[in-house]
C-alpha cells in the first residue's frame, strides 16, 4: 500500500497548493475576524432574532440563485483570475461596512453582504474543483484534511481574536483587517500558474449559460450514487439555524461577569473552529482514508451533531455550552470533508464547478430556511432559546437516517463489484492490496 504522505510533504513538494493554502489562510481569518464583529453589533443594535437570521440569509442565500451559473463559468474559464477578482472585489466591500454605527446603517450590511456573497458564490466553487488540478493523485485527500482544517483553525483563532478585538477596538479595526486579508490572499493566488478546466471541450461551446447548466444537471441525475452525495452537505444544513442562536445565548443566556457579549459570541465560534479542526485530522488519522470509511463517517456525524446541540441548548454557561458546540462541530466536518473528498474521487473535472455550486446553492437554500424558522420561531412563537435549540437537535436524526438507508438500498440495488480503479488511482496503486480496505468508485460496501 503506498506510504500515505503528510500534510508538511504536500505543503513543502507541491508550490501550488502552498500558495492556495495560504491564501485561504489569511483569508479565512480575516473572514472569521469580522464575522464577530457583524454579528456583535447587530445584537446590540437590534436585538432581534429576525436581524440575525437576516444577516445569515444576507451570507447565504444569493448562493443559491447565481451558484448553478457560477459553476459554468468556473468550468468555462480560468479559476485563478475568478479567484483573484473575487477576492479583490471582496475586499473593497469590505471597507463599506465601517460605515455601519447607527440603526438606519443596518441595510448597509445587508446589501454588502449580499454581494460579497454573490463573489463567494464564484471563489468557492473555483477553488474546491481546483483543488484535484493542482494535487497528484496521491495529495488529495491530505490537501482537503489541511484545507478543510485550515479553516476551522482560523474559524477558532480569527473568532477569539475578533471578539476581543471588537470589544477592544471597534469594529471598523475588524473590517480594515478584513479587506487586508483579501488582498494577500489575492496575490498569494496570482502567483499560482493557470487554472483551467482540463476539458477545453467546455469553453469551445457556444451558449455557455442555461444548456451547460442542463448538461451538467444531466450528469448528476444519471448516477444515483451523485445524486446521494449532491444532498450530503444540504443535510447538515438543516440544522444550520443554529448559528441564530449563538448571538443569544452569549448575550442573554449564558452571559458571564468574565466575558463581554462580543467575547462570549466569540467563545462559541472559536469552539465551532476547534471541533472543526479535529474532526477531518482525527478520523483520517485513527480510521482511515477509503472511502467506505468516508461514508459511513457521514452517517454517524449527523448523529454526533443532533447529540452534541441537545447538551448544548440544555448547558449552564457558556463554558459547557461551548464544549458541546465543540462536539457537534467535530461531527459537522468530517462530514464536510469526507463528502468533498468523495466528490473529488468520483466527479469529473469539466463538471467538478458545475457540482460544487450546485451542492453549495442547495446547501444555501436550506440553511436560510432553517435560519428563517429559527429567528422567526424566537421572535414570534412562546418557545425560550433553549427550546428552540433543542428542537432543531433533533432535525439532524433525519439526514442520518436517510444517509445509511440510501447506502444499504445503493449496495442491494447495485449488487455488482465495480472496478476499484478510482481509489487505486487516487492512492496511485495498480491495484487494492492484500489487505487493505477495497472501497471502489460507485459501489458502497460493507
Amino acid at each position: 500500500m503506498a506510504k500515505r504522505i503528510t500534510y508538511w510533504e504536500l505543503l513543502r513538494d507541491n508550490e501550488s497548493f502552498r500558495k492556495l493554502w495560504l491564501g485561504q489562510l489569511v483569508s479565512n481569518l480575516g473572514d472569521w475576524f469580522s464575522t464577530i464583529a457583524i454579528y456583535g453589533i447587530i445584537i446590540q443594535l437590534s436585538g432581534s432574532g429576525q436581524a440575525i437570521a437576516g444577516v445569515i440569509i444576507a451570507k447565504m442565500l444569493p448562493n443559491f440563485f447565481v451558484g448553478p451559473y457560477a459553476g459554468v463559468i468556473v468550468d468555462r474559464f480560468d479559476r485563478k483570475k475568478i479567484m483573484i477578482w473575487s477576492d479583490i472585489l471582496r475586499g473593497i466591500l469590505a471597507l463599506g461596512f465601517i460605515f455601519l454605527s447607527k440603526p438606519e446603517h443596518l441595510w448597509i450590511a445587508y446589501f454588502l453582504m449580499i454581494l460579497q456573497t454573490l463573489l463567494a458564490s464564484f471563489f468557492e466553487p473555483a477553488r474546491n474543483a481546483v483543488i484535484p488540478n493542482i494535487t497528484k493523485r496521491s495529495e488529495i485527500v491530505a490537501a482537503n484534511a489541511l484545507a478543510g482544517s485550515t479553516w476551522s483553525a482560523m474559524l477558532a483563532i480569527g473568532a477569539a481574536i475578533g471578539g476581543a478585538a471588537t470589544a477592544l477596538f471597534g469594529i471598523q479595526t475588524a473590517f480594515i483587517i478584513d479587506a487586508g486579508t483579501f488582498m494577500l490572499s489575492a496575490y498569494f493566488i496570482s502567483t499560482i500558474p493557470s487554472l483551467k478546466a482540463k476539458d477545453d471541450e467546455l469553453r469551445k461551446e457556444s451558449g455557455a449559460g442555461f444548456s451547460q447548466l442542463v448538461e451538467g444537471i444531466k450528469y448528476i441525475k444519471d448516477d444515483v450514487y451523485k445524486i446521494g452525495l449532491l444532498f450530503v452537505k444540504p443535510g447538515l444544513a438543516l440544522s444550520g439555524g443554529i448559528l441564530t442562536l449563538f448571538p443569544f445565548f452569549s448575550e442573554k443566556i449564558m452571559l458571564t461577569p468574565l466575558l463581554s457579549t462580543t467575547a462570549g459570541l466569540g467563545l462559541l465560534y472559536a469552539s465551532r473552529g476547534v471541533g472543526a479542526f479535529i474532526g477531518p485530522i482525527f478520523v483520517r488519522k485513527y480510521f482511515g482514508e477509503s472511502p467506505r470509511i468516508m461514508r459511513r463517517t457521514i452517517g454517524f456525524g449527523y448523529l454526533v451533531i443532533s447529540i452534541s446541540f441537545i447538551l448544548f441548548s440544555q448547558a449552564p454557561n457558556i463554558w459547557i455550552g461551548s464544549l458541546f458546540v465543540m462536539t457537534g462541530t467535530f461531527g459537522g466536518a468530517c462530514i464536510w470533508f469526507f463528502s468533498t473528498t468523495l466528490i473529488h474521487i468520483e466527479v469529473e473535472d469539466r463538471y467538478r464547478g458545475r457540482f460544487f455550486a450546485l451542492e453549495l446553492s442547495i446547501f444555501t437554500l436550506i440553511i436560510s430556511i432553517s435560519t428563517v424558522i429559527v429567528g422567526w420561531s424566537l421572535d414570534n412563537l412562546a418557545l425560550t432559546a433553549r427550546e428552540v435549540g433543542f428542537r432543531l437537535a433533533l432535525v439532524p436524526i433525519i439526514p442520518a437516517l436517510l444517509w445509511f438507508i440510501f447506502l444499504f438500498s445503493y449496495k442491494k440495488r447495485r449488487g455488482d463489484k465495480m472496478s476499484d480503479k478510482n481509489w487505486a488511482a487516487v492512492h496511485g496503486q495498480a491495484s487494492i492490496t492484500e489487505g487493505s480496505e477495497l472501497p471502489p468508485s460507485n459501489i458502497v460496501e460493507d
